[in-house]
Protein backbone atom coordinates (compact mmCIF):
# COMPACT_ATOMS: atom_id res chain seq x y z
CA UNK A 1 0.00 0.00 0.00
CA UNK A 2 1.38 3.70 -0.15
CA UNK A 3 1.79 6.17 2.29
CA UNK A 4 -0.28 8.65 2.91
CA UNK A 5 3.30 10.79 2.84
CA UNK A 6 3.38 9.63 -0.99
CA UNK A 7 -0.29 10.33 -1.78
CA UNK A 8 -0.13 13.81 -1.06
CA UNK A 9 2.70 14.24 -2.62
CA UNK A 10 0.96 12.57 -5.80
CA UNK A 11 -2.21 15.22 -5.22
CA UNK A 12 -0.11 18.47 -5.47
CA UNK A 13 1.74 17.30 -8.02
CA UNK A 14 -1.04 15.87 -10.16
CA UNK A 15 -3.03 19.23 -9.20
CA UNK A 16 -0.12 21.38 -10.48
CA UNK A 17 0.58 18.98 -13.57
CA UNK A 18 -3.17 19.61 -14.61
CA UNK A 19 -3.15 23.53 -13.89
CA UNK A 20 0.03 23.93 -15.91
CA UNK A 21 -1.38 21.64 -19.13
CA UNK A 22 -4.81 24.37 -18.60
CA UNK A 23 -2.23 27.44 -19.13
CA UNK A 24 0.63 26.35 -20.62
CA UNK A 25 -0.66 26.16 -23.90
CA UNK A 26 0.47 29.28 -25.92
CA UNK A 27 -2.59 28.58 -28.47
CA UNK A 28 -5.43 28.55 -25.54
CA UNK A 29 -6.07 24.60 -26.80
CA UNK A 30 -8.26 23.04 -23.86
CA UNK A 31 -6.33 19.71 -22.11
CA UNK A 32 -8.10 17.10 -24.26
CA UNK A 33 -9.59 13.91 -22.12
CA UNK A 34 -6.70 11.67 -22.73
CA UNK A 35 -4.22 14.01 -21.81
CA UNK A 36 -5.85 14.27 -18.57
CA UNK A 37 -6.23 10.74 -18.33
CA UNK A 38 -2.54 10.42 -18.98
CA UNK A 39 -1.60 13.27 -16.10
CA UNK A 40 -3.85 11.43 -13.92
CA UNK A 41 -2.30 7.91 -14.94
CA UNK A 42 1.35 9.36 -14.13
CA UNK A 43 -0.43 10.50 -10.87
CA UNK A 44 -1.54 7.23 -9.66
CA UNK A 45 1.64 5.70 -10.66
CA UNK A 46 3.68 8.35 -8.36
CA UNK A 47 1.63 6.63 -4.54
CA UNK A 48 4.19 3.81 -5.18
CA UNK A 49 7.48 5.85 -5.67
CA UNK A 50 8.62 5.41 -2.19
CA UNK A 51 8.50 1.15 -2.47
CA UNK A 52 9.36 0.85 -5.59
CA UNK A 53 11.20 4.05 -7.24
CA UNK A 54 12.65 2.65 -10.23
CA UNK A 55 10.13 0.86 -11.59
CA UNK A 56 7.60 3.97 -10.67
CA UNK A 57 10.23 6.25 -12.87
CA UNK A 58 10.23 3.80 -16.07
CA UNK A 59 6.33 3.77 -15.51
CA UNK A 60 5.66 7.10 -15.60
CA UNK A 61 7.47 8.08 -18.73
CA UNK A 62 5.62 5.75 -20.64
CA UNK A 63 1.86 8.01 -19.58
CA UNK A 64 3.88 11.34 -20.06
CA UNK A 65 5.82 10.51 -23.29
CA UNK A 66 2.30 9.59 -24.88
CA UNK A 67 1.30 13.03 -23.14
CA UNK A 68 3.54 14.65 -25.24
CA UNK A 69 2.95 12.59 -28.26
CA UNK A 70 -0.86 14.57 -28.38
CA UNK A 71 1.22 17.77 -28.84
CA UNK A 72 0.96 19.20 -25.42
CA UNK A 73 3.52 21.07 -24.19
CA UNK A 74 5.58 19.07 -22.12
CA UNK A 75 5.74 21.54 -18.96
CA UNK A 76 3.47 19.46 -16.93
CA UNK A 77 4.97 16.30 -17.95
CA UNK A 78 8.12 17.32 -16.82
CA UNK A 79 7.14 17.62 -13.76
CA UNK A 80 5.74 14.55 -12.95
CA UNK A 81 9.08 12.90 -14.44
CA UNK A 82 11.23 15.77 -12.08
CA UNK A 83 9.23 14.03 -8.96
CA UNK A 84 9.96 10.56 -9.58
CA UNK A 85 13.83 11.41 -10.94
CA UNK A 86 14.24 13.00 -7.58
CA UNK A 87 12.77 10.10 -5.43
CA UNK A 88 15.37 7.39 -7.45
CA UNK A 89 18.54 9.90 -6.97
CA UNK A 90 17.81 10.50 -3.35
CA UNK A 91 17.63 6.48 -2.65
CA UNK A 92 20.63 5.51 -4.53
CA UNK A 93 24.32 6.40 -4.65
CA UNK A 94 25.44 8.97 -6.58
CA UNK A 95 26.70 7.30 -9.91
CA UNK A 96 23.78 5.47 -10.40
CA UNK A 97 21.70 8.94 -9.72
CA UNK A 98 24.07 10.39 -12.21
CA UNK A 99 23.14 7.42 -14.45
CA UNK A 100 19.36 7.76 -14.22
CA UNK A 101 19.74 11.52 -15.05
CA UNK A 102 21.83 10.53 -18.11
CA UNK A 103 18.90 7.82 -19.36
CA UNK A 104 16.31 10.09 -18.32
CA UNK A 105 17.80 12.63 -20.75
CA UNK A 106 18.06 10.01 -23.48
CA UNK A 107 14.67 8.95 -23.07
CA UNK A 108 13.26 12.24 -22.90
CA UNK A 109 15.29 13.48 -26.36
CA UNK A 110 14.48 10.05 -28.06
CA UNK A 111 10.72 10.91 -26.92
CA UNK A 112 10.59 14.30 -28.56
CA UNK A 113 12.37 13.44 -31.95
CA UNK A 114 10.16 10.63 -32.54
CA UNK A 115 7.01 12.94 -32.08
CA UNK A 116 8.62 16.90 -33.61
CA UNK A 117 11.59 15.12 -35.28
CA UNK A 118 15.18 15.92 -35.23
CA UNK A 119 15.54 19.59 -33.73
CA UNK A 120 17.80 22.26 -35.55
CA UNK A 121 20.45 22.37 -33.02
CA UNK A 122 20.77 20.46 -29.82
CA UNK A 123 19.59 22.84 -26.54
CA UNK A 124 21.43 21.15 -23.42
CA UNK A 125 19.88 23.95 -21.04
CA UNK A 126 16.18 22.46 -21.93
CA UNK A 127 17.20 19.53 -19.74
CA UNK A 128 18.51 21.61 -17.09
CA UNK A 129 15.49 20.72 -15.05
CA UNK A 130 16.63 17.20 -14.86
CA UNK A 131 20.20 18.15 -13.19
CA UNK A 132 18.86 20.23 -10.88
CA UNK A 133 16.25 17.52 -9.84
CA UNK A 134 19.15 14.61 -10.00
CA UNK A 135 21.33 17.03 -8.00
CA UNK A 136 18.49 17.80 -5.46
CA UNK A 137 17.94 14.29 -4.61
CA UNK A 138 21.65 13.16 -4.17
CA UNK A 139 21.77 16.09 -1.67
CA UNK A 140 18.71 15.02 0.14
CA UNK A 141 19.40 11.24 0.26
CA UNK A 142 23.08 12.00 1.38
CA UNK A 143 21.70 13.66 4.39
CA UNK A 144 19.19 11.01 4.97
CA UNK A 145 21.46 8.67 4.75
CA UNK A 146 23.97 10.75 7.34
CA UNK A 147 21.15 11.06 9.90
CA UNK A 148 20.46 7.33 9.18
CA UNK A 149 24.13 6.20 10.48
CA UNK A 150 24.29 8.58 13.35
CA UNK A 151 20.78 7.22 14.80
CA UNK A 152 22.77 3.35 14.01
CA UNK A 153 25.81 4.80 15.66
CA UNK A 154 23.66 6.50 18.99
CA UNK A 155 21.62 2.95 18.59
CA UNK A 156 24.58 0.71 18.94
CA UNK A 157 26.22 3.06 21.49
CA UNK A 158 22.92 2.41 23.47
CA UNK A 159 22.89 -1.32 23.38
CA UNK A 160 26.96 -1.23 24.83
CA UNK A 161 26.28 0.98 27.86
CA UNK A 162 23.36 -1.26 28.30
CA UNK A 163 25.39 -3.97 28.17
CA UNK A 164 28.06 -2.57 30.13
CA UNK A 165 25.46 -1.18 32.88
CA UNK A 166 23.96 -5.14 33.04
CA UNK A 167 27.58 -6.13 33.66
CA UNK A 168 28.20 -3.91 36.22
CA UNK A 169 25.22 -4.66 38.10
CA UNK A 170 26.08 -8.48 37.80
CA UNK A 171 29.64 -7.65 39.37
CA UNK A 172 27.94 -5.69 42.30
CA UNK A 173 25.34 -8.31 43.08
CA UNK A 174 27.92 -10.95 42.73
CA UNK A 175 30.52 -9.07 45.15
CA UNK A 176 27.78 -8.75 48.15
CA UNK A 177 26.33 -11.74 47.30
CA UNK A 178 29.08 -13.92 47.23
CA UNK A 179 31.41 -12.17 49.76
CA UNK A 180 29.25 -12.37 52.59
CA UNK A 181 26.94 -15.80 51.88
CA UNK A 182 31.08 -17.51 51.83
CA UNK A 183 31.95 -16.38 55.21
CA UNK A 184 28.46 -17.12 56.43
CA UNK A 185 28.73 -20.73 55.13
CA UNK A 186 32.10 -21.23 56.45
CA UNK A 187 31.01 -19.39 59.90
CA UNK A 188 27.72 -21.98 59.71
CA UNK A 189 30.63 -24.74 59.44
CA UNK A 190 32.50 -23.70 62.18
CA UNK A 191 29.39 -23.03 64.38
CA UNK A 192 27.87 -26.73 63.90
CA UNK A 193 31.28 -28.68 64.28
CA UNK A 194 31.83 -26.88 67.54
CA UNK A 195 28.57 -26.51 69.45
CA UNK A 196 28.61 -29.46 71.28
CA UNK A 197 31.72 -28.72 72.69
CA UNK A 198 32.66 -25.22 72.57
CA UNK A 199 29.52 -23.37 72.60
CA UNK A 200 30.62 -20.17 73.35
CA UNK A 201 32.80 -20.49 69.72
CA UNK A 202 29.50 -21.35 68.42
CA UNK A 203 27.38 -18.22 69.22
CA UNK A 204 30.42 -16.33 68.44
CA UNK A 205 30.46 -17.65 65.02
CA UNK A 206 26.47 -16.99 65.25
CA UNK A 207 27.16 -13.61 65.90
CA UNK A 208 29.48 -13.15 62.84
CA UNK A 209 26.57 -14.82 60.60
CA UNK A 210 24.47 -11.92 62.20
CA UNK A 211 27.11 -8.94 60.66
CA UNK A 212 27.81 -11.00 57.64
CA UNK A 213 24.16 -11.28 56.61
CA UNK A 214 23.84 -7.32 58.23
CA UNK A 215 26.68 -6.36 56.08
CA UNK A 216 25.22 -7.62 52.92
CA UNK A 217 21.80 -6.50 53.36
CA UNK A 218 23.05 -3.31 53.54
CA UNK A 219 25.39 -2.91 50.55
CA UNK A 220 22.14 -4.98 48.37
CA UNK A 221 20.31 -2.40 49.60
CA UNK A 222 22.87 0.20 48.22
CA UNK A 223 22.77 -1.79 45.21
CA UNK A 224 19.31 -1.60 44.83
CA UNK A 225 19.26 2.06 45.43
CA UNK A 226 21.46 3.19 42.20
CA UNK A 227 19.17 0.85 40.18
CA UNK A 228 15.80 2.45 41.39
CA UNK A 229 17.00 5.92 41.04
CA UNK A 230 19.73 7.09 39.44
CA UNK A 231 19.72 10.87 39.58
CA UNK A 232 19.95 10.83 43.55
CA UNK A 233 21.90 7.66 44.18
CA UNK A 234 22.53 8.50 47.52
CA UNK A 235 18.89 7.88 48.58
CA UNK A 236 18.22 5.07 50.24
CA UNK A 237 15.26 3.91 51.60
CA UNK A 238 16.49 2.07 54.42
CA UNK A 239 18.99 4.81 55.51
CA UNK A 240 17.91 8.25 56.17
CA UNK A 241 20.85 9.95 56.40
CA UNK A 242 21.78 8.96 52.12
CA UNK A 243 25.04 7.47 52.68
CA UNK A 244 24.21 4.14 51.20
CA UNK A 245 26.18 4.82 47.89
CA UNK A 246 28.86 5.67 50.16
CA UNK A 247 29.23 2.60 52.26
CA UNK A 248 28.56 0.38 49.00
CA UNK A 249 31.23 2.41 46.90
CA UNK A 250 34.07 1.96 49.29
CA UNK A 251 37.70 1.27 48.28
CA UNK A 252 40.84 0.58 49.80
CA UNK A 253 39.90 2.10 52.90
CA UNK A 254 37.72 -1.27 53.77
CA UNK A 255 40.44 -3.45 53.55
CA UNK A 256 40.36 -3.91 57.14
CA UNK A 257 36.63 -5.14 57.18
CA UNK A 258 38.43 -8.34 54.47
CA UNK A 259 41.08 -8.45 56.69
CA UNK A 260 38.39 -9.33 59.62
CA UNK A 261 36.40 -11.59 57.36
CA UNK A 262 39.66 -13.54 56.33
CA UNK A 263 40.27 -14.09 59.95
CA UNK A 264 37.11 -14.92 61.11
CA UNK A 265 36.80 -17.88 58.50
CA UNK A 266 40.49 -18.97 59.79
CA UNK A 267 43.04 -17.00 56.98
CA UNK A 268 45.36 -14.39 57.84
CA UNK A 269 45.01 -11.91 55.30
CA UNK A 270 47.88 -9.48 55.40
CA UNK A 271 48.44 -6.47 52.73
CA UNK A 272 50.95 -4.51 52.07
CA UNK A 273 52.06 -1.65 50.15
CA UNK A 274 50.22 1.65 49.39
CA UNK A 275 48.57 3.01 46.61
CA UNK A 276 47.91 6.44 47.08
CA UNK A 277 44.99 8.71 46.25
CA UNK A 278 42.82 7.17 43.55
CA UNK A 279 39.82 7.79 41.47
CA UNK A 280 36.83 6.17 42.94
CA UNK A 281 36.54 3.98 40.24
CA UNK A 282 40.06 2.79 40.12
CA UNK A 283 39.37 2.84 44.23
CA UNK A 284 36.43 0.54 44.07
CA UNK A 285 38.05 -2.00 41.29
CA UNK A 286 41.02 -2.48 43.55
CA UNK A 287 38.78 -3.09 46.79
CA UNK A 288 36.52 -5.67 44.97
CA UNK A 289 39.69 -7.24 43.37
CA UNK A 290 41.41 -7.76 46.58
CA UNK A 291 37.87 -8.55 48.47
CA UNK A 292 37.06 -11.22 45.80
CA UNK A 293 40.78 -13.13 45.48
CA UNK A 294 40.46 -13.20 49.65
CA UNK A 295 36.66 -14.29 48.86
CA UNK A 296 37.95 -16.89 46.33
CA UNK A 297 40.53 -18.53 49.14
CA UNK A 298 37.84 -18.75 51.32
CA UNK A 299 35.42 -20.82 49.00
CA UNK A 300 37.58 -23.09 47.16
CA UNK A 301 40.88 -23.27 49.30
CA UNK A 302 40.17 -24.86 52.49
CA UNK A 303 43.64 -26.22 53.07
CA UNK A 304 44.97 -21.95 52.85
CA UNK A 305 46.17 -20.24 55.96
CA UNK A 306 47.31 -17.40 54.97
CA UNK A 307 46.74 -14.56 52.22
CA UNK A 308 48.87 -11.95 50.73
CA UNK A 309 48.05 -9.00 48.92
CA UNK A 310 50.34 -6.15 48.03
CA UNK A 311 50.01 -2.76 46.45
CA UNK A 312 52.43 -1.36 44.24
CA UNK A 313 51.88 1.78 42.31
CA UNK A 314 54.59 3.11 39.96
CA UNK A 315 53.59 6.53 38.39
CA UNK A 316 50.09 6.11 36.81
CA UNK A 317 49.67 2.62 37.17
CA UNK A 318 48.55 0.18 40.28
CA UNK A 319 49.69 -3.29 40.42
CA UNK A 320 48.10 -5.52 43.07
CA UNK A 321 49.18 -9.21 43.69
CA UNK A 322 47.04 -10.71 45.92
CA UNK A 323 48.49 -15.26 46.79
CA UNK A 324 47.07 -17.76 49.03
CA UNK A 325 49.38 -20.58 49.95
CA UNK A 326 45.75 -22.83 49.54
CA UNK A 327 48.31 -25.71 48.07
CA UNK A 328 49.72 -26.68 44.79
CA UNK A 329 47.11 -26.96 41.47
CA UNK A 330 45.11 -30.22 40.84
CA UNK A 331 46.90 -33.26 39.39
CA UNK A 332 46.47 -33.84 35.69
CA UNK A 333 43.09 -34.97 34.96
CA UNK A 334 41.34 -33.67 38.78
CA UNK A 335 39.18 -30.88 38.89
CA UNK A 336 41.03 -27.58 40.48
CA UNK A 337 39.01 -24.43 41.67
CA UNK A 338 35.75 -24.35 40.51
CA UNK A 339 35.57 -22.03 37.38
CA UNK A 340 33.00 -19.15 38.18
CA UNK A 341 32.03 -15.51 37.99
CA UNK A 342 33.51 -13.53 40.25
CA UNK A 343 37.15 -13.38 38.77
CA UNK A 344 35.81 -13.12 35.15
CA UNK A 345 33.67 -10.41 36.62
CA UNK A 346 37.08 -8.44 37.90
CA UNK A 347 38.49 -9.36 34.96
CA UNK A 348 35.84 -7.40 32.57
CA UNK A 349 35.64 -4.37 35.61
CA UNK A 350 40.09 -4.34 34.74
CA UNK A 351 39.39 -3.81 31.25
CA UNK A 352 36.72 -1.39 31.59
CA UNK A 353 39.42 1.07 32.94
CA UNK A 354 42.08 -0.22 30.64
CA UNK A 355 43.40 -2.36 32.98
CA UNK A 356 43.75 -6.09 33.13
CA UNK A 357 43.80 -8.69 35.66
CA UNK A 358 44.42 -12.49 35.69
CA UNK A 359 44.09 -15.27 38.04
CA UNK A 360 46.17 -18.89 37.54
CA UNK A 361 47.70 -21.22 39.94
CA UNK A 362 51.41 -20.11 41.02
CA UNK A 363 53.85 -23.23 43.06
CA UNK A 364 51.94 -24.31 46.03
CA UNK A 365 48.85 -21.61 45.88
CA UNK A 366 46.75 -19.23 43.93
CA UNK A 367 47.79 -16.14 42.49
CA UNK A 368 45.46 -12.89 41.25
CA UNK A 369 47.50 -10.09 39.19
CA UNK A 370 45.53 -6.78 38.20
CA UNK A 371 47.08 -3.61 36.61
CA UNK A 372 44.86 -0.47 36.54
CA UNK A 373 45.56 3.28 35.13
CA UNK A 374 45.28 5.40 37.73
CA UNK A 375 44.66 7.80 34.72
CA UNK A 376 40.94 6.12 33.38
CA UNK A 377 41.52 4.94 29.88
CA UNK A 378 37.56 3.85 29.49
CA UNK A 379 36.90 1.11 27.23
CA UNK A 380 34.47 -1.42 27.03
CA UNK A 381 34.14 -4.06 29.13
CA UNK A 382 34.98 -7.42 27.56
CA UNK A 383 35.60 -10.79 29.09
CA UNK A 384 38.76 -11.87 30.87
CA UNK A 385 40.32 -14.82 32.44
CA UNK A 386 38.13 -17.45 33.90
CA UNK A 387 38.18 -18.25 37.69
CA UNK A 388 36.06 -19.28 40.73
Amino acid sequence: MPTVRDVLVALVVGAAAVAGALFADPSGRPLLPWGAVLIALATLLLCWRSRHPVPVLVAVMVPTALYCWLDHPDGPASLLVAVAVYTVASRVSWPHAVLTGVLVVLAWTGTEQLIVGPPPELHLDHYSWIVVTVALGVAVGAVRRAAEASAGRAEERLVRRVEQERLRIARDVHDVVSHSLSMIVVQAGVGAHVAARRPEEAVAALERIRDAGTDALRELRGTLALLRDPADPGADPGDGDGTARDRHAGGLDRLDEVVRAGRAAGITVTVAGDAGALPPEVDRAAFGTVREAVTNTVRHAPDASAVRATLDRHGDLLHLRISDDGGPPAPAGERGRPEGQGLRGLAERAAALGGRCTAAPDGDGFVVTAELPVAIRTTPAAGGAAGA
